[in-house]
């Protein structure tokens, strides 16, 4: 996420910006906010943004005053916010440096086209920043990268292993493939410029950590490769795997950072090294079983893993044979049912556990996990409509919940998700339970009755008490031998004969006073239930 400063002096026009779009959803989130430049100079001095948003007119220290002192010590990019009579201190914030301005009152769809090009600046500024930085080690991670992903031919491998040297050519090599578990997976709170920090930090204790054996190289942006030289440790690899915990527990301690470790097979030479880091990567695939802060060893090595702090055998790979999908969906029945049958809290939870062991157990891949997962809210969908509750609030549609079961790296967050999904279903069913015919009927007179004169309808009262419409609809037909609509129309008209005959209201205000907004429309709903006008049932009262 691209951290926001917002410098505005007016409070509503702050608010109005925080609002006006989904920041989050474009890569950006607001982090400080000022009501003048010299507030926001204070911010910039101590903290760091990736991008300032400013109004020009402010008292104390206005917007082109704050963009002169920026300058003095940052380049950050700033977009000013001007009106149609400040274009000519727009056109002197743009001498300045200014990257883009927007027109007050701000639109939805120019800030968004800004921000899309900004975010593509920035993040291609520090891609550059970067290259330039490391300089050649940037070169190198670039070589590391073409022979982990291999094959290269006979020229290239000799350049590469000219550029690299190091023993590179000999042998035998490894691969140590290590993931950053809070940037593949991160919290929306983490900033782009925080996450550039840990980068940082975990490449160079993992370089301090490998001098003189291994070569540190970036993969992505949470991953790095490690080529482990002259690694002569038998198959198991027991030593590399001490090794590996050694990484593991220097990142967490310095840089308060977890990291996953898959181990890849022996290369003799540069030229296997793409068959070792295919092995890193099956390997750090089992993270998804296991969870984060492991050690993995590949297939073509032993297959095990060493979770945190202690060491486990584990079968590594492998799939869902029909027995265990059979046995799986068993379990998820089991969670169904437990929901269905309003079954404690715990209860649920068991049931969920008892699924999430099968998966285990089965060693199920993520994609045969996560469309269990899939399945599964589909069917507290159907069992929640089934029912005769609403599903309003409890799914999210147009692909949510589907990007957000996706998004999961781990079984852990995908359980989570589930549960969270199991218990605000079961809290739904509950909460209807309670609702029996007699007290259903009870509480839709009640809000009727308290809310006639507002715009309701058999929808909003079926929000209000967590039901289907059409359900909410039968069971109060049956319950009361009249339909919802019929009911509100005699409360309606029946309040309206009261004020009618007790007040000196205008027909017009009694029409507002129950709900009609329309006087054409309230006069005939009125006589078809009367059998004749308002003002002559007033005169006839």
């Amino acid at each position: 996420m691209y951290s926001v400063l917002i410098v505005e002096d007016e409070p509503l026009a702050r608010e109005s910006l925080k609002y006006v779009i989904d920041w989050e959803a474009y890569g950006f989130q607001i982090r400080a906010e000022a009501e003048d430049g010299r507030r926001a100079l204070e911010l910039m001095q101590r903290n760091h943004y990736s991008l300032v948003l400013t109004d020009i007119r402010m008292p104390t220290m206005n917007g082109l005053e704050l963009i002169a002192k920026l300058r003095e010590f940052t380049d950050v990019p700033v977009i000013i916010l001007s009106g149609y009579e400040d274009f000519e201190y727009a056109r002197q914030a743009l001498k300045m440096g200014v990257h883009d301005y927007l027109l007050k009152p701000v639109e939805e769809e120019e800030l968004i086209a800004i921000l899309e090009r900004m975010g593509q600046s920035i993040s291609e500024k520090r891609a550059l920043q970067r290259q330039h930085h490391l300089g050649l080690t940037a070169l190198r991670d670039q070589v590391l990268r073409k022979l982990a992903h291999g094959p290269l031919s006979r020229s290239e491998y000799e350049d590469a292993i000219r550029m690299i040297g190091s023993g590179m050519g000999e042998g035998p090599l490894r691969t140590l493939l290590v993931e950053m578990d809070s940037l593949s997976s991160p919290s929306p709170a983490l900033t782009e410029h925080d996450a550039e920090l840990k980068r940082y930090a975990v490449r160079n204790i993992l370089e301090e950590l490998c001098v003189g054996r291994g070569l540190v190289f970036e993969i992505t942006e949470e991953r790095y490769g490690i080529v482990m030289i002259g690694q002569e440790d038998g198959a198991d690899g027991e030593g590399l795997v001490r090794f590996a915990g050694q990484l593991r527990d220097a990142v967490a301690v310095n840089a308060k950072e977890t990291i996953s470790i898959g181990i890849g097979s022996v290369a003799a030479s540069g030229r296997e090294l793409a068959g070792s880091f295919a092995a890193a990567e099956e390997a750090l695939d089992g993270k998804f079983l296991v969870g984060s802060g492991s050690i993995l060893v590949g297939r073509n090595a032993v297959e095990h893993v060493v979770g945190s702090g202690s060491g486990s055998e584990d079968g590594g790979g492998g799939g869902v044979c029909g027995s265990g999908v059979q046995r799986t969906g068993k379990l998820q029945s089991g969670v169904l049912e437990a929901i269905s049958n309003l079954q404690d809290e715990q209860q649920v939870e068991e049931a969920i556990e008892r699924l999430w062991e099968g998966f285990k157990a089965e060693q199920a891949p993520g994609s045969v996990v996560r469309k269990s997962v899939l399945e599964l809210l589909v069917q507290l969908q159907q069992l929640v409509r089934e029912l005769g509750a609403s599903a309003d609030g409890l799914f999210e549609y147009e692909l949510g919940d589907y990007e957000r079961v996706m998004k999961c790296k781990t079984m852990e967050e995908l359980q989570l998700l589930a549960s969270r999904k199991a218990m605000d279903v079961r809290a739904r069913l509950c909460g209807i339970k309670q609702l029996q015919p007699n007290t259903l009927v009870t509480t839709v007179k009640k809000l009727v009755q308290e809310q006639y004169h507002t715009n309701i309808s058999l929808r909003s009262i079926a929000q209000q008490v967590f039901l289907n419409p059409n359900y909410l609809g039968k069971m109060f037909k049956a319950g009361t031998d009249e339909s919802f609509n019929d009911y509100l129309l005699k409360v309606r008209m029946e309040k309206a004969k009261e004020l009618l005959r007790q007040s000196d209201k205008k027909v017009y205000e009694i029409a507002e006073a129950v709900g009609y907004g329309e006087l054409d429309w309230f006069y005939k709903r009125f006589k078809s239930y009367a059998g004749m006008s308002a003002g002559e049932y007033r005169m006839k009262g």
